[in-house]
């Protein structure tokens, strides 16, 4: 069991003594490691995990997209070329004014990161490389605004 205290540090209970102490930090030694043999950066030597590409390959060539829209209810936002799929790595918008707002793979696809929120208030979500979401193939990305409101958008991707 632990605290943090009111100065940041964290206290662990310690069974001995019945009371709370500081847990310090660890102390690394100064010193070389030797690496035998050689490392290679070969990336052909990586093995995908699940489907998924490590992280040196799944962010390869992200495309940073950002926009306006404003029309209420499904606004497309970005489509993958025929026979692809979007990988998302971070998605977020910002309306000028108090709405209800959601991302959705399809004009028929389930809501996501759906918020009743402020004017001007940005709700965003980064996956990571290994926490990508995914579309299916051939389905565009669209944001759903319940009012017909300015709002910004902006996501980072890869086709698949």
């Amino acid at each position: 069991m632990s605290i943090l205290d009111t100065y940041g540090y964290i206290r662990v209970w310690d069974t001995n003594t019945l009371s709370w102490i500081r847990m310090e930090p660890p102390t690394l030694s100064a010193g070389t490691v030797a690496v035998s043999g050689t490392l290679n950066s070969n990336l052909s030597q990586y093995t995908p995990i699940a489907g998924r590409l490590p992280v040196d390959l799944a962010t390869t060539g992200v495309v940073a997209a950002s926009g306006q829209v404003s029309a209420s209810g499904n606004n497309t936002l970005v489509t993958p070329a025929s026979g692809k799929k979007l990988r998302l790595f971070y998605v977020s918008y910002n309306p000028l004014l108090a709405i209800e707002a959601a991302f959705r793979f399809g004009a028929s696809g389930s809501l996501w990161l759906r918020n009743n929120i402020t004017a001007n208030s940005v709700i965003a979500k980064d996956f990571g490389a290994f926490r990508s979401l995914e579309g299916a193939v051939d389905q565009a990305l669209l944001l759903n605004l319940s009012l017909a409101v300015s709002t910004n958008w902006n996501v980072f991707y890869v086709e698949v």
